[in-house]
This record gives C-alpha cells, structure tokens and sequence, in this order.
C-alpha cells in the first residue's frame, strides 16, 4: 500500500521563500486557461496588502504577530520530468528546474507582474538620494529591496543575454531564450512585461512595456496596481488620489512613512535601527518637507508595502509526486467553482448553537428572521457578485453594530462574526444580534436597492407628508449612486426603527435621510473623501451604533457630531463664508458628477429667473415648482449633465477664452441638466445655438415653437427633427428658464459663470445647511 504521507509534498512559504528558490521557472501547460485576472481581483488583492500594513501598524503586546499573516491560497505543481516537454524550446536557456502550474497561475502571475512595478519604482526613487549620510541607509535598504523582488520576476541562469529571464511562460507561446529578442520569445502578455522588467532592471532604466498591448487584460491591470502603487508613494500627502472614482472606498489609504517608522521594527523594514535616518524623515513632517524628504518618504511606504507582500504573505505549495494527483487534488478544490463567504460560514454555526443550546432551528423564530439574509443573498447567483455583497453588507453591519472597522478578508469577516454570536449567552441576545442583521438586509432590499420605477417612495414612510417621502427616496438615490456607502451605516439604524414600528420613527428616517445627505453634500462640494468615514466610525463607535444606544437614537445628537465635523479646524467648513471659499472652486464636475447633479436639483427647486440678473435663479415661493422628488433623480429630461460652454474650447462657438484657461468650464455654474438626447446636439456648439435649443426645452406656446424654426434659419442654426421632438417631449424644463432669459445677444463668460457658481452656492448652503439645525 502506498505511504500517503509519500504521495504529496506540501511546504507553506512566505512569497520571498517560495520565489527564492534557485534556479525554478515555472511552465503554464497550454491546456490552462489564459491570463484573466480583473480589475476587482487587482483591487481584492491590492485592497489585502493596504489592509495588512496596516494591521501591522495596529499590533500591540496583547496581539499575536500571526495575525498579521495574509494566506494567498494553494499552488498545485509538478516538476516536469521530460525536459523535452518544454515546447518550443532553447535548450540552453531552459532553468535547472521546471515546475508546471496546475493550480495558481492568475496569483504568480499577477505577483510577478507586482515586484516588476515595485521594482521599477524603488530604483526610480533611489536615484533621486543623496549618497550621504544619513541617507545612505535608503541606498543599502533599497537594495536589499531590489534584490528580493527581482527573485519574484525572474530566474537567474548566469548565462545568455541577459542572464536572468522571465520566472514564468505559457507553453507552446513562450520561449525562454538565451539571447534573442523579447518580442520574437515571450509572446504572451505576462512573459513579455517579465522580460521588459527584466531588461528595464539590468539597464537601470524606466520601465515602458511594449504601446501595443496597451489594451490587453495585463497592461490594464498593469494601470490599476500602478493607480494603486500612486497612494502608496504619495500617502505622506495625506490626498486622495482618485477623488472622481466613486465606486472605491475612500478611507482604503495607506499609511504615512511617519506612522510606518513609529511602529514598525526597523529590523523587519531594513534589517537594522537607523536613528539618524529615522529621524530626517520624521522631522518633515514637522516642517516644510523637501523633494530629498517627499521622495524618502515615499520610498518607506513602498519598502513597507513590499515588506508585507514578500515577508508576511504566504502560499501553501502542494507538490503531488505524480501528475494525476494534482489533476485529483485540483478537481478536489474547485469542485463547485465558488468559494463560500463568512456569512455562508456564519449560519452552520447559527444552527448548531440553536440546536443544541436552544429549542433548535427548523420552525424557530430565528429561522424566519434569518429568511431576509437569505433572501438578500440568494438573488445573487454570480460568485464574484455574491462576494462584493458580502463584504459590503459585513462591513456595513460591523459599523453599525459597534463602530469596528471591518476588513475585506474572509477570515477576518469569519472570526468577528464568531467572536460577536458566541459573545451572546441567552438565547435573547443571539435572536436579537439575528435581528439586527436582518433588519439590514431589508434596508438593502428595500432602500438601496428602491427602483422609482416601481414606486415614488420607500416602504416604510407612508405615514409622512408625500414631499417628505419623495424627498427621503431622493436622497438615497443620490447617496447610493454617488457611492457614499457609509452613509447606510447610520441610516440603517434609523431605519430598524420603521421595522420595528417605533412611533414617529417614519419621519426620524427622513430627518436621519436628510441631515446625512446634507453633511455628505457640503463636506464633499468643498473637500475630498479623505476622512469622511472616520467621522461616521466615531459617531457610531461613541455614541449611536447598536452596542451603545440599541434602539435609542437621538437625531438631534446626529446633526450636532455632524455640524462639529465640518466646523473642525483642519476641514473649516462649518460656515456660509469658509465654506463658500472652498466650495466656489471645488464644486465642479470633475470632482463629481452626481453631487452636481443634486446640486441643480436643489438649486432648481422651487426657483424663479432673477429678473435682476440674466442667466441666474433665485428662491421662489414655496410650492412653486418642486424638483426635490425621486422621479427627477432618474428622470431622462434631467440625467444629462449639460456644460454650457463646451468641456473643449476646440469648438467653432467662439467662446470666452478665460473660461478655459482658468478651467471654469468644470464650475457648477457652467452647468445644467437636459435630456440626454438633447446633451448630444447641443454638446459643442455656440451659444446662440444653445440658447435656441435651451427656448425649445423651456417653451410650451405649441405656437411660440413653431416660430422657433424660423428664427433658428435666421441664426444659421440647423435642428435635426428627432432633437426637436426630444426637446418637446421633455417634462421637466422650468430649470432651463433663467439661462434662455439670458437672451440671443446674450454673453456666456467666465464672469457669469462666476456669478452662477457663487448663486448656486448661496442657495444650496443656505438650503442644506438647515436641514442640518
């Protein structure tokens, strides 16, 4: 009988130890599926290494160092015995060893492709210091650097040009070669950016891959870890980097080289205590930092970043003694495809509590409430899917529960969830905690995910004045579709009041609705995303998560610790004048489109043409033309973001030139909202065909509209039929009333702009802020 403990070899390695190996290529056999990693598995996998430095900055003498440890799953290889398998083939160049990859090709792959970029970076920046004390340590801890990732994208041969070639190519498509040219050789996306690193290290130069793949699934991951690399390098500057990209957590940021040298050992960043060299690089953030310090500090947090990646990830390598083995063991693993999540994990325990320290599940009343998780859940039929609901709703429940920061990994996810259930002695306590995440899962299915097109509000405030509950459906369209995820943190709470049909809790969700879709309006019209979680994360941690106030909220306590957070020194917003400083140059619509959008609808609701000044609105009575409702939020007469004058003044419309070059064309006030038809035919033209488009849209004398033909003839301004019926099938136009009052002779310039821009704020302040009082 076999031995079994003699049929597989199984090592656990961090990344260095296992890519450290001398003289191992790696063979992926062509019967593998090609490259295929995506954008989200970049994130998923960028996302981990922020989260583990920062775990390690977080470690105390009451944590565990394992816990910082980050498990990257399971290789399965086999070492090719017939080197006449390697097809085609150089067999000078061929490595001492070959492992083919069974299982983990996307993981070496994309990690190989990661130290190329960390590598080209860490030699890019070391050139920028002095040889000189104290910086001379960056030289010799950069090296050491260097000299780690390179063994992660190639294996050395001491022979042929150059010696070291690509630690990974695709069979029948790669060839590692002794001396010919990458692109004859490596024809594989992956094995060609290997070899470019390659040849970019050996020559001290710049990595720059071949133009011609710039389209490829690798080059665009390519730009995502580099997007993702970026807030490594510049998180000494305390900036987002990515503020137009709404669909990313803001708070992902990684830590400031300060913070990296306060905790983490200098033994694990470089080897040895350098306190000369500690010291210049924490004495810039003391004062004016210059370029020698910026770049130093950006060189700590990428030697960090690349510490937890090659020190404290690891893989698990499986090595079957025979081929068929790991066909067995690979068919063993991915046998369904789909991973579990921590909540699939979660409820096996939830039943076996139930079953043998309660009354059991089946028919329970633990049971039935648990039928909304599962019904959240159960839609969701796509792994990837399921996997990116899972984290948003844990997450999202985490920080209404106690105000805890929650990460993404599932283990992380499992253990909290545990700790968290077990924690709960009674059978009360486990049905309330069940509760609780139930309610949540109705706020998603019903508040997140509310569609206008099946109704004009949300479940739940039907007990509301019908303005109310249009408007809190307005809200949280505009807050869900502008990304704003931690809002549902505290809105959630609010709602578990409706569910259970507390008395006034209706309109305390409006109110809840409305001050936190104030607060996100004004911080974000005159700030980055940067630290706006941490301000609901505070909130609910001290005062309104489940843990300190159960189901007593105070939404007067909710609009003051909001009110304090704008009025905080270093954002000083909590004004009409500090505010408007920030805001007359920050609210634009390439900082973020949707706050735009809302801003028009606030600053259109209920308004009337200036009769004083042309071109600009000013409040009307109350009643007199609402837009404050969720059908306009969805509305195709609204959803288009117009720019007045166009985004390029490459046009033939003749407009201000200092509109462009002080790129006022991005102000709130050179914007309007039109159907999406018309956005197309009155994208780039002049003004004055504009303004004939814009009489279209706000006219309905059916007389009045058919004299606009004429005029149109008289100004040379052609109007394709199918925008003309566009224009008169659009509902909502009132909007559009004090731009036409502007006139044909009217003039569209950076001056008006300035002044629309500084009306719209005037309004949108003076309107947002009480809901905040």
């Amino acid at each position: 009988m076999a031995q079994i403990a003699n049929l597989f070899n199984t090592t656990t390695e961090t990344i260095s130890d296992f890519f450290r190996r001398p003289g191992i290529g790696y063979y992926i056999p062509l019967y593998q599926r090609e490259y295929s990693w995506d954008r989200e598995n970049i994130d998923q996998l960028m996302e981990d290494v922020f989260r583990g430095v920062e775990a390690l900055l977080t470690q105390d003498d009451t944590t565990h160092k394992d816990n910082a440890i980050h498990f990257m799953g399971t290789i399965i290889l086999v070492t090719e015995r017939y080197r006449h398998a390697i097809q085609p083939q150089d067999n000078r160049a061929l490595p001492t060893r070959v492992d083919n990859v069974i299982d983990g090709q996307q993981r070496l792959s994309t990690i190989a492709m990661l130290s190329c970029l960390l590598y080209d970076r860490i030699q890019n920046f070391i050139k920028t210091i002095p040889h000189e004390s104290p910086y001379d340590g960056l030289h010799e801890a950069a090296k050491g650097y260097l000299k780690l990732l390179i063994e992660v994208f190639s294996v050395n041969l001491d022979r042929g040009t150059p010696e070291r070639k690509p630690i990974i190519i695709r069979g029948s498509i790669d060839t590692w070669t002794l001396d010919g040219s990458d692109k004859d050789y490596y024809l594989s996306d992956v094995s060609f950016f290997l070899a470019s690193a390659i040849r970019a290290a050996e020559n001290e130069t710049a990595l720059d891959p071949d133009l011609n793949r710039k389209k490829s699934m690798v080059m665009a991951n390519i730009r995502q870890m580099n997007m993702w690399l970026k807030r490594v390098e510049t998180a000494h500057e305390f900036e987002t980097i990515d503020a137009s990209d709404e669909d990313r957590d803001e708070e992902i940021r990684f830590p400031t080289a300060q913070e990296i040298l306060a905790t983490i050992s200098a033994d694990d960043l470089w080897s040895y205590e350098r306190p000369e060299l500690k010291a210049s690089i924490i004495r810039g953030f003391e004062e004016k930092m210059n370029l020698v310090q910026k770049d130093s500090c950006s060189l700590v947090q990428l030697f960090a970043f690349c510490h937890y990646l090659l020190r404290c990830c690891c893989f698990t390598s499986i090595e079957p003694t025979l081929e068929d083995r790991a066909f067995d063991m690979f068919q063993s693993l991915n046998a369904t495809g789909t991973p579990l999540t921590a909540l699939e994990t979660f409820k096996p325990m939830v039943v076996s509590i139930a079953n043998t320290q309660d009354n059991g599940f089946k028919g329970s009343h633990l049971e039935k409430i648990f039928e909304s998780i599962d019904i959240l859940f159960g839609s969701v039929q796509n792994a990837s899917a399921k996997n990116k609901l899972t984290n948003e709703y844990l997450t999202t429940f985490a920080v209404a529960q106690d105000g805890h920061k929650l990460a993404r990994q599932f283990s992380a996810q499992r253990r909290w969830l545990n700790r968290e259930y077990t924690a709960c002695k009674t059978y009360d306590q486990r049905e309330e905690f069940i509760r609780r995440m139930s309610e949540l899962a109705v706020y998603w299915n019903k508040v997140i995910k509310f569609d206008p097109k099946q109704a004009s509000a949300l479940s739940g405030t039907e007990s509301v004045p019908l303005e109310d509950q249009y408007l809190a459906a307005l809200c949280i369209m505009y807050l869900e579709d502008s990304g704003h995820k931690m809002a549902h943190s505290i809105l959630s709470r609010f709602y578990a009041l409706v569910l259970r049909q507390v008395p006034g809790s209706a309109a305390l969700f409006v109110q809840a609705c409305k001050t936190v879709t104030a607060f996100y309006t004004l911080w974000r019209s005159a700030l980055p995303n940067t630290g706006l979680d941490n301000v609901y994360r505070k909130l609910l941690a001290e005062y309104m998560s489940w843990k300190k106030c159960g189901t007593t909220l105070d939404i007067a306590q909710l609009k003051q610790h909001l009110r304090d957070a704008l009025n905080e020194s270093k954002r000083a917003i909590g004004s009409k004048d500090l505010w408007k400083q920030k805001a007359l140059q920050y609210l634009r619509y390439d900082n973020n489109k949707h706050l735009c959008q809302f801003a028009l609808l606030v600053t259109a609701h209920d308004t009337i043409p200036d009769p004083d000044q042309p071109g600009l609105m000013k409040i009307g009575s109350p009643g007199y033309c609402p837009y404050l409702l969720s059908d306009y939020w969805k509305s195709n007469d609204l959803k288009s973001i117009e720019h007045v004058a166009p985004q390029t003044a490459k046009t033939n419309g003749n407009w201000d030139q200092q509109i462009y070059d002080e790129e006022h064309d991005q102000l709130i006030g050179n914007l309007t909202l039109l159907p999406i038809e018309i956005n197309i035919s009155a994208g780039n033209q002049g003004w004055i065909a504009k303004w004939i488009y814009y009489r279209h849209l706000a006219e309905a004398d059916p007389a009045k509209l058919e004299a606009l033909a004429d005029e149109a003839k008289t100004h040379s301004v052609e109007l394709a039929s199918t925008t003309i019926k566009a224009l008169r099938e659009a509902k909502y136009a009132h909007h559009i009333t004090p731009l036409v009052q502007l006139g044909a002779s009217g003039c569209w310039d950076k001056a008006l702009i300035a002044k629309r821009t500084e009306r719209i704020c005037d309004i949108l302040w003076d309107r947002l802020y009480a809901w905040l009082e």
